[in-house]
């Protein structure tokens, strides 16, 4: 169960990163700035979320879908995070 779990969480952990690329080659198509503010300001990524929602729905819910692997697979495998 344990080797699932950890297969799960490698497997969550790359779909999440493949999601936020995705995420910033929409940003970086509609501007270099959009890219940017989106790399390194924590909240501009939710304000380009919410006004270009078409377009970037579909990479939101892969990111999302990655981590909801990685918490499964963290959970099958008993992992606990430092506090």
């Amino acid at each position: 169960m344990a080797l699932l779990g950890y297969i799960l969480l490698v497997a969550g952990f790359m779909v999440g990163i493949y999601g936020e690329v995705r995420f910033l080659v929409v940003a970086y198509n509609r501007n270099l700035w959009w890219f940017f503010g989106c790399l390194f300001v924590p909240l501009v990524a939710w304000v380009f979320l919410c006004l270009n929602l078409k377009a970037t729905i579909k990479p939101f819910g892969v990111s999302l879908l990655g981590l909801v692997l990685a918490g499964l697979g963290c959970w099958m495998s008993g992992v606990i995070w430092p506090y």
